[in-house]
């Protein structure tokens, strides 16, 4: 993420926005943005990563945004990520690699966050934990609307 100038080229439409139901889902990681926390009533200003993640399958996949505060008291949220997605084991002491996330993957749980826009309340996707690969379900499994798992995962 970038703030524009005055005259900066722009040509993104976005995509569309898909709610998905609340379940656990296979991701990829689409984009990671270095940005900063300005700090707020429980977390001081501190570097965070703003995450693109790529979540679940062919028609029932839509893009989610998450965010990892780089502050002690989220140390364990870290952890879950970066074990999530294999760049960790438990219990071992990790050198965070930032350049080496985009692409890739692993289970994510989503729910429904609630937030205001023009005066009215709206819902959106919302990361609440990422997954241990040990305790990944089945394609199958993490189906939510589904009873059949589809033959591959289209990212």
């Amino acid at each position: 993420m970038a703030a524009f100038n005055w005259d900066s080229e722009i040509k993104n439409d976005g995509g569309e926005f898909k709610l998905l139901e609340p379940g656990v889902y296979p991701f990829r990681v689409k984009k990671l943005t270095k940005d900063y926390y300005n700090g707020g009533k429980t977390v001081p200003p501190c570097p965070k990563a703003s995450l693109l993640l790529h979540v679940g399958y062919g028609a029932e996949a839509s893009d989610v945004t998450d965010g990892l505060l780089l502050d002690d008291s989220l140390e364990w949220k870290l952890c879950q990520f970066f074990t999530c997605i294999g760049m960790r084991k438990h219990g071992e002491a990790l050198r965070m690699d930032w350049d080496a996330v985009e692409g890739k993957t692993g289970w994510v749980e989503i729910e429904h966050r609630d937030y205001i826009k023009d005066g009215e309340t709206k819902k959106a996707n919302q990361v609440v934990k990422y997954i241990d690969p040990q305790d990944a379900p089945t394609p199958a499994q993490a189906q939510p609307k589904q009873t059949q798992a589809p033959a591959s995962m289209s990212w």
